[in-house]
C-alpha cells in the first residue's frame, strides 16, 4: 500500500508526471509544517526557498497592492514562481484557517526538475503561461 502522502501527491496536478518512486522522494525530502489561522507563510522580499503543497486548510495569496490574488485549498501548490525564477517572493501568503503544508525545499525541488524531463517541461509551461516575457527554459538540464 502506498504511503498516504504519496497518494495525496498523486492528486496534485503539478506532480501528475511523476511515478510513485519520485513522489516518495518528494515525501522524503519534505517537511510537514503547521500554520495557525492568520499566520504569515511568506511575504514579499523573502527568498523563494520552498514549494508549498496544501495538505489541509486554505491559503490566500495577496498582491503587493493588498488585492487578493488566489485562494488555495488541499491539493494546491504555491511558491513555485519564486523558485523557478530564483528570486524573492513578490506576493504574500497567509493561512486562512489552520493549515498543514508539505514544504519541499528549493534544492530538492531543483533536483526533481533536473532529473525528471516531464516535470521540468510542466513547470516550464506554468512559468511561460504566467510570464510571457523571456524566462529560463526549465526543460534543459541544469535549469
Amino acid at each position: 500500500m502506498p504511503h498516504s502522502l504519496v497518494q495525496m501527491l498523486r492528486g496534485v496536478p503539478d506532480f501528475s508526471p511523476l511515478d510513485e518512486r519520485s513522489l516518495l522522494a518528494i515525501v522524503g525530502e519534505s517537511l510537514n509544517l503547521f500554520w495557525r489561522a492568520g499566520s504569515l507563510i511568506f511575504e514579499p522580499g523573502q527568498p523563494g526557498d520552498a514549494l508549498y503543497i496544501i495538505l489541509s486548510g486554505e491559503v490566500v495569496i495577496w498582491a503587493e497592492t493588498g488585492e487578493e490574488v488566489a485562494r488555495l485549498r488541499a491539493g494546491d501548490s504555491f511558491g513555485e514562481i519564486s523558485l523557478l525564477l530564483n528570486t524573492v517572493h513578490r506576493r504574500r501568503a497567509n493561512a486562512v484557517c489552520d493549515c498543514e503544508l508539505l514544504v519541499l525545499p528549493k534544492q530538492a525541488f531543483m533536483v526533481m526538475l533536473d532529473t525528471n524531463q516531464r516535470l521540468a517541461e510542466h513547470f516550464d509551461s506554468v512559468l511561460h503561461t504566467r510570464f510571457p516575457e523571456p524566462v529560463p527554459d526549465l526543460s534543459q538540464a541544469g535549469a
